[in-house]
């Protein structure tokens, strides 16, 4: 009997969780049944199985950590060969930016969406929901005080606080704009980018 390579095993567990995370996306985490993401695979039960022993949560956290690594990926504000601020890093820009990527990539957006909801009865997902919320803060913290040092002048310790305060106004706008953009009818993206410009703006001065 020929061998399976490590290859080809890996590249039939990504073809899994890019079926069960489309299955996610379109029902929710609780919503979507094996069955939905057994026959989106393609494959019978004992091959998917054999790949996710843990059944639907194996799946479900799978999805969830590689869906987060997506959207770190996409937003952070820090090079994530160098975990140094990206070249010419300015916070207006790169929070326009970050909320230009989730516009751009509507999955990105839900898939956080229906993570949170799902966070708050799962403890599972809640666990590896704070650990990506804890990177993206840290970055930001970093990025964001290395900035204040070097263009507002300030010293680390009042870099440290003003930061502090600022990463949570900036984590609350890139929150706000995933839920209001998936909820509210007649969503005005341009104007929330203006919103977030003004709130930089303000929180620089």
């Amino acid at each position: 009997m020929p061998r399976v390579s490590d290859q080809f095993r890996a590249a039939r567990r990504q073809a899994v969780l890019d079926a069960a995370s489309e299955c996610f996306l379109a029902h929710g985490y609780r919503g979507a049944s094996m069955h939905q993401i057994i026959a989106a695979t393609g494959l019978s039960a004992g091959a998917l199985y054999h790949h996710f022993p843990g059944g639907k949560a194996e799946l479900v956290s799978e999805c969830v950590r590689t869906g987060l690594d997506g959207v770190l990926e996409a937003i952070s504000p820090a090079d994530p060969r160098t975990e140094q601020p990206q070249e010419g890093f300015q916070p207006d820009a790169w929070l326009v930016g970050a909320l230009e990527q989730l516009a751009a990539s509507p999955r990105l957006a839900r898939l956080l969406l229906i993570t949170w909801a799902e966070a708050a009865v799962d403890p599972a997902v809640a666990e590896l929901m704070g650990t990506h919320q804890e990177t993206l803060r840290s970055a930001i913290d970093r990025v964001f005080a290395d900035w204040a040092v070097a263009e507002l002048g300030l010293a680390e310790a009042s870099a440290r606080q003003w930061v502090e305060m600022f990463s949570q106004a900036v984590l609350s706008v890139l929150q706000g704009w995933v839920v209001q953009s998936a909820l509210l009818p007649g969503f005005d993206h341009e104007a929330y980018l203006d919103y977030a410009r003004t709130l930089v703006a303000s929180d620089e001065g």
